[in-house]
This record gives structure tokens, C-alpha cells and sequence, in this order.
């Protein structure tokens, strides 16, 4: 069976239901991998005859892998220079001492950037293909570039739209819902309704609630096959970095934050999923 990613996953789903996700869901099909790889031109190489010695020598820039050429120029698969970062490389020679090509490694120009993210913490630097060659090359560092940015903002914001359906489909009574948030909350709601009433922009409860809210109600109302616990512990860390995307802020500067940041948008996945099961079911 092929492997279907995130983006091909909810398509079924979507054009089938709410027009804002399938919206979305294009949003997302365009923000391609091709935006954030580094051309096939551009990036370094080794040869099959260099040494981890000679490497570390000349990584300046701490590339985290190397692609393997052949005297033809041919990519032949993956160096690991990570590893002599801060110890001392041995003279043992590319050639016996490499990832040779295979499938864990490669993805199409055309896939998703969130496709990408969803697996880059366990294969940090991928070689890209489009058509019959390799065109380029997509690593970890790469989720900080704009592309990514709004790829990974527009799949929390898709997030939130099937929660807001999913509230909606369980509790069609809005005062059900309303009644798992706190009295405080519920208060200040009730008069942002209000006032949108006496202005004519009235749209529908759910569309006043913050995203903390809708994560309240999910949690209480048991929609996700989890704890409550489980469930505010994840949009924490959901809030958070939507936060740092939506205001430009560094949030995969290290690699270990960027790894973070790929179990974030599984999770982001892996809710959002659920909840279309659930609304697919009401």
C-alpha cells in the first residue's frame, strides 16, 4: 500500500464535509516540500573516497549529513558527519561507512511540507525527488523557514476548525457546551455574543470561543479516546507553538526543539483525526 501522509488522509474526509477544511486542506497541498529544500545545485557533497577526518575538516558549517556521490555525480545515499561534531573522527572511508539509498530517505518534491515534519525527527535530512532524479535535499533545520511556518499554522488552525465541529455535532444546544467551561469564561462569552448580536456580526457561538476553550470542552466532553490530563497537556504544548509561529518567534532553533516540534504536529494530526472520526459519526 502507498504511503498516504497527513494531507492525503483528511482529503476524503473533506471534500465531502465543511468547506473551510477542504479550503485549508489546498492551502496546505500547496505549501510543498520544493519550497524549503535546497536545490541539487547548491547542496555539498562526498565522495566515496574521503575520510570522516577529511570531512570534519572542511564542515564548516556543521552540516548534519553529507549526500554520497559517485565519480559520475550520482547520489548513492547518506553520510552521518553529526556524529564527529565534538569527538574525533577516525580515518575510516565514506565509502564503508554510509546509508545507502532507500525509501526511509526520500520524498517528492510535490508532498506536503507538513509530510515532511511529521517524520523529520527520525529522519532528520531526506533527498528529495521530482520525477526520475534526485533534485534536492530537505533536513530538520528547514521547519524554521516561512513556507513551514504557515504549513505547520494552517494545520493547528485545521485542528481547531474540526473541534469547533466536532463541539457543535455532540452539543447542539450551545448552552451544553457552554456549561463545561468555567463560569468566568462562560460569562465573558456570553457578552462577546452579545455584542456581535447588536452589531449584526453575529455568526455562531462556537466561532466566539478561543481555542483554550475548545480544548476545555474536548477535554471534559470526552471526544478524544484520552485523559483529560492528556488532552490539556497536548494543547499546551499545540498553544505554544502556534503562538511562536503566529509571531515569528524561533521556535526550532536547536534541533532538539525543532524534534520537539515534529511531535507537536503529530499530535496536532493525530487529534484532528479523531475528532473527523467523531463528527463523521454524528
Amino acid at each position: 500500500m502507498p504511503f498516504r501522509g497527513p494531507t492525503d488522509l483528511a482529503t476524503d474526509w473533506a471534500s465531502n464535509h465543511d468547506g473551510s477544511l477542504e479550503a485549508l486542506r489546498r492551502v496546505q497541498g500547496n505549501l510543498t516540500v520544493d519550497l524549503i529544500m535546497v536545490r541539487r545545485d547548491a547542496f555539498d557533497t562526498c565522495s566515496l573516497d574521503e575520510t570522516a577526518a577529511q570531512i570534519k575538516r572542511r564542515n564548516a558549517k556543521q552540516f548534519s549529513y553529507f549526500p554520497v556521490a559517485d565519480a559520475e555525480e550520482q547520489i548513492l545515499g547518506l553520510y552521518n558527519a553529526e556524529r564527529w561534531f565534538t569527538v574525533v573522527p577516525p580515518d575510516t572511508r565514506v565509502a564503508d561507512d554510509f546509508e545507502g539509498l532507500s525509501e526511509d530517505m526520500l520524498i517528492g518534491a510535490d508532498a506536503s511540507i507538513v509530510d515532511f515534519v511529521v517524520q523529520a525527527d527520525s529522519h532528520p535530512t531526506n533527498l528529495v525527488v521530482s520525477g526520475r532524479q534526485i533534485a534536492g535535499l530537505v533536513s530538520l533545520s528547514d521547519i524554521q523557514q516561512l513556507p513551514a511556518r504557515a504549513a505547520i499554522f494552517a494545520l493547528i488552525t485545521s485542528l481547531e476548525m474540526a473541534m469547533s465541529l466536532a463541539i457543535s455535532g455532540r452539543y447542539p444546544n450551545c448552552g451544553d457546551w457552554m456549561a463545561l467551561l468555567s463560569e468566568e469564561r462562560r460569562i465573558g462569552l456570553l457578552e462577546e455574543i452579545e455584542k456581535a448580536q447588536q452589531r449584526d456580526i453575529f455568526l455562531s457561538e462556537i466561532a466566539f470561543t478561543q481555542i483554550h476553550d475548545k480544548a476545555c470542552i474536548v477535554g471534559k466532553s470526552g471526544l478524544l479516546d484520552r485523559s483529560r490530563t492528556s488532552v490539556e497537556k497536548s494543547f499546551k504544548k499545540i498553544r505554544a507553538l502556534r503562538d511562536n509561529v503566529a509571531h515569528a518567534n524561533n521556535y526550532a532553533a536547536t534541533p532538539a526543539e525543532a524534534r520537539s516540534v515534529c511531535g507537536v504536529v503529530r499530535d496536532v494530526y493525530k487529534m484532528k483525526s479523531e475528532l473527523l472520526k467523531v463528527i463523521e459519526q454524528t
